[in-house]
């Protein structure tokens, strides 16, 4: 019994998430109702567009965190600063790392733990793992393509080796034009004019015209093989959809 109450008594109930992928982690394991502030960019969920915000991951303050009195703050690698201050402060925070699809499922289960959803997480975790493995499968029947990803335009961005974006190429029997040994890295005009890709793949939150150098450069662009993903270019509960979204947008070209 003792044990039991200790395990609720750490349970976060007043949660800040400082990164979208962690606010709909959260509420994919059925924590959503104990956060109480997200980052500007979790305000475009749906589930956290009413909460309140208290910055970005390069502006979001300990003063502005602190006044709103959480028990658990949760964050990425880029927040460390802020994470840290607010350790100092006496408020549990945790940097959670979600880069790799294997750091993705490990964050679902550390927030499952924090949260004391861990048979939820667990059962997610497990779900999005057959998912994977059944969207590998139908792909290793199609045809082979390059591809480039443009994570951004202003500078161009693009994602490498040790980016679940990679991971996902590779499972969607893709091959990755950019071979950066970086997850996420600028690339130049020139290289991406050189890197020759069958298809381009453009994230939500990038532009491209089609019009204009160095767009108008790619084969791929001149023959309209440019596909436009739908969902956010981040880790979290969806990363499956994203694969399939993805996977059903090549079928023309396969």
């Amino acid at each position: 019994m003792l044990g039991v109450l200790l395990a609720a008594v750490l349970e976060a109930q007043r949660i800040i998430s400082l990164a979208p992928s962690l606010t709909e982690d959260l509420f994919a394991i059925g924590a959503g109702a104990r956060v109480i502030a997200v980052d500007r960019y979790s305000a475009r969920l749906p589930q956290a567009r009413r909460l309140p915000q208290v910055g970005s991951m390069l502006d979001a303050t300990p003063e502005r965190i602190l006044s709103l009195r959480p028990d658990l703050v949760v964050g990425v690698p880029l927040e460390a600063t802020t994470l840290t201050a607010l350790e100092r402060a006496g408020v549990r925070s945790e940097i959670l790392s979600s880069d790799t699809l294997a750091q993705d499922f490990a964050t679902l289960r550390r927030l499952g733990r924090l949260t004391g959803t861990e048979p939820r997480a667990a059962a997610l975790v497990r779900r999005l793992g057959m998912e994977l493995q059944r969207l590998e499968r139908a792909a290793a029947q199609r045809r082979r393509l390059r591809v480039f990803v443009v994570v951004a335009t202003a500078p161009i961005y693009t994602a490498g080796r040790g980016s679940f974006v990679d991971e996902l190429l590779r499972l969607a029997n893709l091959e990755n034009t950019a071979a950066s040994p970086l997850p996420w890295t600028p690339y130049s005009a020139e290289r991406l004019a050189g890197a020759h890709p069958d298809i381009l793949i453009v994230s939500k939150d990038a532009q491209i015209d089609p019009r204009s150098a160095p767009w108008n450069l790619l084969q791929a662009v001149r023959a309209g093989r440019v596909v436009h993903l739908q969902d956010d270019l981040v880790p979290g509960p969806h990363v499956a959809a994203l694969l399939e979204h993805l996977l059903r947008a090549l079928d023309e070209w396969r």
